[in-house]
């Protein structure tokens, strides 16, 4: 699916967490502007927010273990930028700019294409 950006997306996190499948995670608190997301401490002390669905960790529980690979890599995007979607996932896009590169944006900052008239 394309969409269009109708409300340019910048990243708040110029180091973006990423990890491995089965690596240890310290757990922070849930997201309340985005549910489904998890704020975590990586094995080199980075933070960031991570989807509650690729973590195996038990309700209170201050460590998880990572289900599979991720990058929180946000995409910077511009009014207008077309993008193509890989995934959907708790309010967010995974999405390739027309330059390759991959990343998350927030769904409510875009419109599929074929809905614009």
């Amino acid at each position: 699916m394309q969409v269009v950006v109708i409300e340019a997306h910048v990243s708040n996190y110029p180091e973006p967490i990423h990890f491995g499948q089965g690596d240890m995670l310290a757990l922070g608190e849930l997201d309340t502007e985005f549910p489904g997301w998890i704020r975590v401490t990586t094995a080199d002390r980075n933070q960031g927010w991570a989807p509650v669905q690729y973590i195996n960790f038990e309700p209170g529980a201050a460590q998880g273990t990572a289900k599979c690979s991720y990058n929180a890599r946000e995409l910077n995007t511009e009014l207008n930028e077309v993008l193509t979607v890989v995934r959907e996932l708790n309010g967010w896009y995974l999405a390739r700019n027309g330059e390759g590169q991959l990343g998350w944006v927030p769904v409510r900052s875009v419109q599929a294409v074929e809905s614009i008239a």
